[in-house]
């Protein structure tokens, strides 16, 4: 039986630190660490050097799109990665990526790939939908993909946990 857990949050909350804590707790440094997001301008890369200085020592990470990762094959069952705890960090970036494409045959494909899994996934994801809605096209289709795959996910999710100012809430 697959364990799948989904930490929400928006940013700055304290989301990626939770959802380390969840796999340090359960696996020590035995867990994979997919970090997803890209630097595209000074202040991201400074964005990223932060987290890379904070991700737990001994624990493997994987600095690779999601869309490259996905065709690659590597965490699906027999893949070389397919039987290792899992931490995605973040799902914010996986529909940046795709944004300019149709998610819908994205979305299943990644959820059949988390089905077939027997290790620990722990998938951080950015909580939008507590603001007014974004004032571009481009921030509202971010907006809606982001939304809607939250909410796929957390209907497979087996815990899900909102975080809030460095507090995690569980929501199941």
């Amino acid at each position: 039986m697959r364990d799948l857990i989904l930490v929400s949050g928006g940013v700055r909350s304290g989301k990626t630190a939770f959802a380390e804590s969840l796999l340090l707790h359960r696996h020590q440094q035995s867990w994979l660490y997919w970090a997803t997001g890209r630097a595209e301008d000074s202040e991201m890369e400074a964005r990223i050097a932060l987290h890379r200085a904070s991700r737990p020592e001994g624990v493997h990470t994987l600095e690779e799109g999601f869309r490259a990762m996905m065709e690659s094959g590597r965490l699906e069952e027999g893949g070389d990665l397919g039987d290792r705890p899992l931490l995605l960090d973040s799902l914010g970036f996986c529909v940046l990526e795709l944004l300019e494409e149709e998610i819908g045959p994205w979305i299943e494909r990644f959820s059949r790939l988390l089905s077939g899994r027997r290790a620990t996934t722990v998938i951080v994801t950015e909580e939008v939908g507590l603001g007014g809605v974004a004032g571009s096209p481009l921030g509202r289709r971010f907006a809606d993909r982001i939304g809607l795959w939250n909410q796929r996910l957390s209907l497979e999710a087996s815990q899900v946990y909102a975080v809030m100012m460095g507090c995690p809430l569980r929501l199941r």
